[in-house]
C-alpha cells in the first residue's frame, strides 16, 4: 500500500476541544504516484526445504514437513489440527469452515428470519467423495475437496415475551433439511508449502443465487491463550461496507476481548472491513497470521454468533470457550432499517451467488516481524465455479482476479437414452465468458489445463419453471416499490403487496403472468414474504389459464394454502396448454383485504 493521512489539528484550545483536536481527516491511495513494494510469491519463501509429504488414510490426510503437521478431515474436508514447533495451534475440528451467519443486528430485521429459515445456524459440512493429493514438483501438496454445506434443520428465532426490544433467546428446531433445500457447494484447495505456509483457495456456489447472506467466509476458533489481535485493514473501530470510510486502513493491535463492544443484546460487531492481513497470538506472540491475496473482512470475537445470539443481554453470555476468527470474502453492511431507512444498498448486499476466496495462513513466532511475513502472496488460482441462472443457461468461471487466467477444459452430458462419453473441449480466457445451454439438465465437468486432478462436476435436473413477466395486476402497492414484477423477479427478499397507502381494495386480487408463447403448464409455486412480515400472505387461491389474455378458462386449480414460511407446490390435475396463467388471491391468513407474496414461478414440462 502507498496511503497518506492529512488532518487538520486545532491550533488552541477552543471551548469545544483542546489543541491538537482533529476537525477533518482524510486518508488518500497515493499508488498513481508511488508503487507500493511487490509481494514475494508464497512459494520462494519454501525454497530450498525439503518437500513436505503426505498420508491418507481412512480418516483423513497428513502433511508433514519441517517442525510443521496439518492434518485434513475426508467427511468434512475442513483443517481438524495445526501443528507449529509442537504446539497445536489449531485443536481438533476447530479449522477454518464454511460460514455464513452473524448475530443478527437490530437493523438485520428485513432479513434475519430467513437465515434461520435456510439453516445458517446449524451448517454441517460433508465431503462429496474422497479429498484428492497431489505432489507437486516444487514440493508442495495440493489438497483438493468438494463439499456439500446445508444447515440440519430449519430455525426459527424465539423472543422473550415481555422484554424490551424482544430479545430472541432461543432458535426453534423446525424440520430437517434435505436436497432440495438451500446449501452451498464449494471447492476448496489448500495448497501446503514446505516451510509450514498453507493457501487456501476456494469457490463458493449457493443453491439459491438471491438470498441475502449476513457474511461469507471461513470461522474457525482458536484457544484463549491466544487473544493478541493484530490487523492491518480499517479501524480502529467497527466498520462495514456501508460505514467504513470514516475508519482509516492501518495497523491496529488489541486484545481479543477489547474487540467486544457492550450492546444492550449482544449481536453482530468487531468486523473490520478491507483487512490485508490479521493475527492472532498469544503473550509470547505465538499464533497464525493470516493474509489475504487481495483484501478480506474479519473479526475476532471471545464468543461465537450463535452464542451472541442466544443472549438476551452482556451478562447472560456463557463464559468463553475460545477466541472466534472470521475471515469473510464478504459482508453485508447494515444499513438502517430499525429505524425506518430500510436495509442495505445493493451494491452492500452479499447474494447467494457465486464467490472467490483465497488467504494463507502462517506461522509466527516471538520475535517475528508480522508485517514483513504478510508481504507475500500466490500465484496459485480459485478453483473453477459452475453456475446455472433460472432460464438454465451454466456459466464456468476461472479465477475472476488471476494476473493471467488459465485455460478450461469442459465436458458436457446431456441426458440422452445413449449414453456417449463428452467429447473434452477449451475454452480460452480471450474468448469471453464460458456460457451453456443446460436447460434440460446434465453434468458438466470442468478443469483448468494441466490440472485434471483438480475437476469440478456439477449435475443439473430439468429446469421445470419459465420465464414470465407481469402482464396485469389488479393491485399493487407502487408508491412502496412494492409492485407485482418483485414475485418474479428472484429476489426473495423483495414482495409484491396489494395497495394501502391510498386505499385498500378488497379481495380477490389477482395477477395476470405471461410466458411469452404458449406453453405446456402444469403448475405453480408460490413463495410467501420472506422479509420477516407476514401481512397478505395468502390462504385461499383460485388458477386460470389463457391463450390470448382475454379469455379466461375456468379454474384448473384452487384451494388453501398452509400457514407458514415454506414455498406452496401445485400441480394441476392435467397439464393446460397454455400463454397466460392468472392467479387469484381469494383470502389471506390474517382474515384481512389485504394480499402479498415474494416469489412466483409458473411450471411447464
Amino acid at each position: 500500500d502507498a496511503l497518506t493521512t492529512i488532518e487538520f489539528r486545532l491550533k488552541q484550545d477552543m471551548p469545544w476541544g483542546k489543541k491538537g483536536f482533529v476537525q477533518m481527516a482524510e486518508q488518500i491511495d497515493m499508488r498513481d504516484f508511488k508503487a507500493p513494494a511487490a509481494r514475494q510469491d508464497i512459494s520462494l519463501a519454501s525454497a530450498g526445504r525439503k518437500p513436505v509429504s503426505a498420508r491418507q488414510d481412512s480418516l483423513g490426510i497428513s502433511v508433514t514437513g519441517e517442525g510443521f503437521e496439518v492434518r485434513f478431515d475426508n467427511a468434512t474436508g475442513n483443517i481438524s489440527t495445526l501443528t507449529y514447533a509442537g504446539k497445536q495451534l489449531i485443536t481438533e475440528g476447530n479449522g477454518p469452515r464454511l460460514d455464513a451467519l452473524r448475530a443478527p443486528t437490530d437493523n438485520d430485521n428485513w432479513a434475519r428470519e430467513a437465515w434461520f429459515k435456510n439453516g445458517l445456524h446449524c451448517l454441517a459440512h460433508h465431503t462429496q467423495g474422497t479429498p484428492a493429493v497431489q505432489k507437486n514438483q516444487d514440493g508442495t501438496v495440493t489438497i483438493t475437496c468438494h463439499i456439500l454445506s446445508q444447515g440440519t434443520h430449519e430455525g426459527t428465532l424465539q423472543y422473550r415475551p415481555g422484554k424490551a426490544g424482544r430479545p430472541y433467546t432461543a432458535v426453534r428446531e423446525g424440520r430437517a433439511l434435505t436436497a432440495g433445500d438451500f446449501h452451498f457447494l464449494s471447492t476448496v484447495c489448500y495448497t501446503v508449502f514446505p516451510d509450514g505456509s498453507i493457501t487456501l483457495a476456494s469457490s463458493i456456489v449457493s443453491s439459491d443465487p438471491s438470498l441475502v447472506l449476513p457474511r461469507l467466509g471461513y470461522a474457525m476458533k482458536l484457544d484463549r491463550q491466544y487473544d493478541r489481535y493484530t490487523y492491518y485493514g480499517r479501524g480502529p473501530h467497527n466498520n462495514y461496507a456501508d460505514r467504513k470510510t470514516g475508519s482509516f486502513v492501518g495497523l491496529y493491535e488489541s486484545t481479543v476481548e477489547q474487540q467486544f463492544v457492550n450492546f444492550p443484546k449482544p449481536q453482530s460487531m468487531g468486523n473490520r472491513e478491507d483487512v490485508r492481513w490479521c493475527a492472532l497470538t498469544d503473550r509470547e506472540g505465538t499464533g497464525l497470521l493470516f493474509v489475504a491475496c487481495d483484501r478480506m473482512s474479519a473479526s475476532a470475537l471471545p464468543w461465537s454468533a450463535m452464542q451472541m445470539t442466544l443472549a438476551a443481554h452482556p451478562h447472560e453470555l456463557p463464559r468463553s470457550d475460545g477466541n472466534y476468527l472470521h475471515l469473510d470474502c464478504q459482508v453485508t453492511g447494515l444499513g438502517g432499517n430499525s429505524c425506518g431507512q430500510g436495509g442495505p444498498l445493493e451494491r452492500d448486499r452479499v447474494m447467494g451467488d457465486r464467490h472467490q476466496m483465497k488467504f494463507i495462513i502462517r506461522p509466527v513466532e516471538h520475535g517475528d516481524d508480522m508485517a514483513a511475513r504478510s508481504r507475500v502472496t500466490t500465484a496459485l488460482e480459485c478453483p473453477l465455479t459452475i453456475t446455472r441462472d433460472r432460464a438454465g443457461k451454466v456459466t464456468i468461471t476461472g479465477d475472476t482476479k488471476a494476473a493471467r487466467p488459465g485455460n478450461i477444459w469442459y465436458t458436457v452430458t446431456t441426458p440422452t437414452p445413449k449414453k456417449t462419453r463428452a467429447k473434452a473441449r477449451v475454452h480460452r480466457p480471450s474468448g469471453g465468458p464460458l456460457t451453456i445451454d443446460m436447460r434440460e439438465g446434465g453434468t458438466v465437468t470442468a478443469w483448468y489445463e494441466g490440472q485434471e486432478g483438480q475437476k469440478t462436476t456439477v449435475t443439473y435436473e430439468r429446469v421445470e419453471s419459465v420465464p414470465v413477466t407481469v402482464a396485469y395486476a389488479s393491485s399493487e402497492e407502487d408508491p412502496s416499490g412494492e409492485v407485482a414484477r418483485n414475485l418474479v423477479d428472484g429476489d426473495p427478499s423483495t414482495i409484491w403487496h396489494t395497495m394501502y397507502s391510498i386505499t385498500v381494495p378488497k379481495f380477490p386480487h389477482w395477477i395476470d403472468f405471461d410466458c411469452g408463447e404458449a406453453k405446456t403448464i402444469k403448475g405453480f409455486t408460490y413463495l410467501p414474504r420472506q422479509d420477516g412480515g407476514a401481512n397478505g400472505n395468502i390462504k385461499g387461491y383460485r388458477v386460470q389459464v389463457s391463450q390470448d389474455g382475454k379469455t379466461w378458462s375456468g379454474p384448473v386449480a384452487e384451494g388453501e394454502f398452509e400457514n407458514n414460511l415454506k414455498e406452496k407446490r401445485v400441480l394441476f390435475a392435467k397439464p393446460r396448454q397454455a400463454r397466460y396463467l392468472r392467479f387469484t388471491a381469494l383470502s389471506n391468513q390474517r382474515g384481512d383485504d389485504f394480499a402479498s407474496g415474494a416469489e412466483f414461478n409458473v411450471l411447464a414440462e
